[in-house]
């Protein structure tokens, strides 16, 4: 064509279509980042009592020098459940001397249900229960499950998310804390 309407169109269909990305990306940002790090001015982990799957009583401190993401979960949860793959993730890329997932089942949960959930989703991080509700308590009122708590190698609370976590959240997290 003479008018050059063809070429025109193709840039207007571009122009469109790279706004329409970078719409969608900023939803996604929005989405994920809110939140993300909400946790009041990092504050030492108290020690909290917990219990094992086997029902025996446990003071659980923060490892010096060992970052920790702390999981507040239920085995009968969707979104807590559909994030397991993630976590096992997180805990077999990073897991080890200087990080790892804990999987803190919240009260109402027994050590039944505890250990079948570990065998039934493959759950491969260590699991501990707050049987009380006391830990929740003390770590700022966790009211939805799933909520993670992240610890830096200090001991500090650096974050908290709210909801299934972001994997790309977390992992910048991470590298901030340079792990």
């Amino acid at each position: 064509m003479a008018d050059g309407r063809g070429r025109g169109g193709k840039w207007r269909w571009g122009w469109e279509l790279g706004l329409l990305l970078v719409a969608l990306l900023g939803v996604y940002a929005f989405t994920q980042w809110r939140g993300a790090a909400s946790a009041p001015p990092p504050r030492t982990l108290p020690v909290l009592t917990l219990e094992t799957p086997a029902g025996a009583a446990l003071q659980y401190s923060s490892p010096q020098g060992q970052v920790q993401l702390i999981n507040f979960w239920s085995p009968d949860c969707p979104p807590c459940i559909a994030e397991i793959p993630a976590l096992n993730l997180l805990q077999k890329a990073l897991g080890g001397r200087h990080f790892t997932v804990i999987g803190l089942a919240v009260a109402g949960t027994t050590p039944l249900a505890l250990r079948q959930a570990e065998l039934r989703y493959g759950i491969h991080y260590p699991l501990l229960l707050d049987r009380t509700g006391r830990a929740a308590q003390t770590l700022g009122g966790v009211l939805l499950t799933p909520t993670s708590i992240l610890v830096n190698g200090q001991g500090q609370v650096v974050g908290r998310y709210v909801g299934a976590i972001s994997l790309p959240v977390v992992l910048w997290h991470l590298l901030l804390l340079r792990l």
